[in-house]
């Protein structure tokens, strides 16, 4: 697995752990189609990304204007991750698709082999800053994508089509300022 899909599937996980947390907080707000997500894991996601770009030994000011561009870049990122794995749930959850503790256990154990063991697996784990729960999360999220497409019950595309169309409310990130989803987000 290359570093950036194992990032990619570390962004995946947290948003695993977005969609089983609400937010309480009245603002700021993210949704996608009516169902609450966590804004304090967006955050934790975002701060995440962050560091992973410093720890490649950029020199970054977040507070000048490219670092400020580079943040708008990594927050529209999360952004987009989290709605996506939001949508995917829930086209699952309307065809009654879902992943098993024994569905999961036995992809963790694969995971693990493809890192050379369970030392190795840990180790990349946090190379990443990602904790094995927040895998196990992003690792549903695929397990629930991979079996929509391959179950013949949703295309690729479909998954698109219904993330376009999803009703967002985003209060954070790029979306803060008075622009609504998706038009807040950077191009990347």
């Amino acid at each position: 697995m290359s570093v950036r899909r194992f990032r990619l599937l570390a962004i995946a996980v947290l948003a695993g752990a977005l969609a089983a947390c609400g937010t309480g907080a009245q603002n700021p707000q993210f949704s996608v189609n009516g169902r609450p997500l966590s804004v304090a894991l967006y955050h934790s996601i975002v701060a995440t990304e962050q560091h992973k770009y410093e720890r490649t030994g950029a020199q970054v000011n977040w507070h000048s204007a490219s670092g400020q561009r580079r943040l708008a870049n990594i927050e529209s990122s999360v952004l987009r991750a989290l709605v996506h794995d939001a949508v995917v749930e829930q086209l699952a959850a309307e065809r009654g698709i879902a992943v098993t503790p024994a569905d999961l256990e036995q992809a963790l154990a694969a995971a693990e082999a493809a890192f050379g063991g369970p030392v190795a697996f840990e180790q990349n784990l946090e190379q990443a800053g990602v904790v094995r729960s927040e895998f196990s999360s992003l690792l549903r999220y695929r397990i629930l994508e991979t079996r929509l497409t391959q179950w013949g019950t949703v295309s690729k595309s479909a998954i698109d089509t219904a993330v376009d169309r999803a009703h967002v409310v985003a209060t954070i990130g790029p979306c803060a300022v008075n622009r609504s989803y998706p038009a807040c987000l950077t191009s990347n």
